[in-house]
């Protein structure tokens, strides 16, 4: 595939990153936001106060806000892209905090537990070493084993790992794989050789900006290991005859466990990267993993370190109504 093809996907030149501000009067130098950011894009100022640095990732997870105990943290643009092939559709979408619940009548309600669980919930990267005991982690399985699937196949398997050997091992293996398609990414003669990955259209979601940039040049950097320390790592893998596939069943049952898992005290996370060192013939062959089973992505959990969750705006993507009554779609 010529390289004019595939450079607005490789190479866009409208991505703008997160830009975030701190109240250097209301700080109190205390770093979370720097630990807290998983791309690693602050760093401490001659004043010890926090500051973006001259190039850095920021994809608008607003992690550094709730880890901040004195709210001196703001937003003032959020990550977008204008046009091409990763466009954000509008540029930059309004971040919002969460609307004022109503109750049935459009009068003043208060959220529920359920609803706070989910308004509150982040992902959490940094872990204390304290293992995670096993009847909380049966009880975070058991949540996704009950989990709706298309047409009841429940397709899913757990895979646990508590063993830091094993875990670290599979962060090199990450580590090896994603530092190699980086770097590959990042020179501007070898991202030619990725044309034909882009052309296969198997790719996804693997060049956006804040997965190409962000993600991977943290685990290339070293910046954190894949599996973010944490002292427990389930693999989910999925079986691939799946109705509807492996992935939509495997999400739902992983944020019924992501949630379980808050509740318990002990926070989680999504993390990609994982999979493609589980789904390895020697991984695959240690846990007994065959087809038409692949690990689909993988959940780490463990207890935090500092306060991590909380609520944070989020994009408003304007919703489309069609009415009782109406023929005219309405935009709000």
């Amino acid at each position: 595939m010529p390289w004019e093809n595939v450079k607005d996907i490789l190479r866009p030149e409208n991505a703008h990153m997160g830009v975030m501000e701190v109240d250097k009067d209301i700080c109190t130098s205390c770093g979370l936001c720097v630990d807290n950011c998983p791309f690693k894009a602050w760093e401490m100022d001659e004043d010890d106060h926090p500051r973006l640095k001259e190039e850095y990732e920021c994809f608008s997870c607003y992690n550094c806000m709730v880890a901040c105990p004195v709210e001196a943290i703001s937003i003032v643009e959020p990550y977008h892209v204008d046009d091409g092939h990763w466009a954000t559709d509008s540029a930059p979408l309004e971040a919002r905090m969460p609307m004022d619940p109503l109750n049935a009548e459009g009068g003043p309600d208060q959220w529920n537990p359920v609803e706070q669980a989910v308004l509150e919930r982040r992902s959490v990267r940094n872990f204390k070493d304290d293992p995670v005991p096993e009847p909380f982690i049966r009880r975070v399985l058991e949540a996704g084993r009950f989990a709706p699937s298309a047409g009841n196949c429940q397709p899913w398997k757990f895979i646990v790992l508590t063993n830091k050997e094993l875990i670290a091992k599979m962060d090199e293996m990450v580590w090896a794989s994603t530092s190699g398609l980086y770097n590959m990414y990042k020179n501007n003669e070898t991202v030619k050789n990725l044309a034909p990955m882009v052309e296969e259209g198997t790719t996804g979601g693997l060049f956006d900006p804040r997965l190409a940039l962000g993600g991977m040049g943290s685990v290339a950097r070293k910046s954190l290991p894949a599996s973010l320390n944490a002292p427990c790592v389930i693999l989910m893998a999925g079986d691939e005859r799946a109705i509807s596939g492996p992935e939509l069943n495997i999400g739902i049952a992983g944020q019924n466990m992501n949630l379980v898992a808050n509740s318990l005290g002990i926070k989680a996370c999504w993390v990609g990267f994982l999979a493609g060192a589980a789904n390895s013939p020697e991984i695959a062959e240690m846990i007994g993993l065959k087809p038409p089973w692949r690990v689909i992505t993988t959940l780490v959990m463990g207890y935090p370190k500092f306060k991590q969750e909380g609520l944070v705006p989020r994009e408003y993507r304007p919703v489309t109504w069609v009415r009782e009554g109406s023929e005219v779609a309405e935009i709000d």
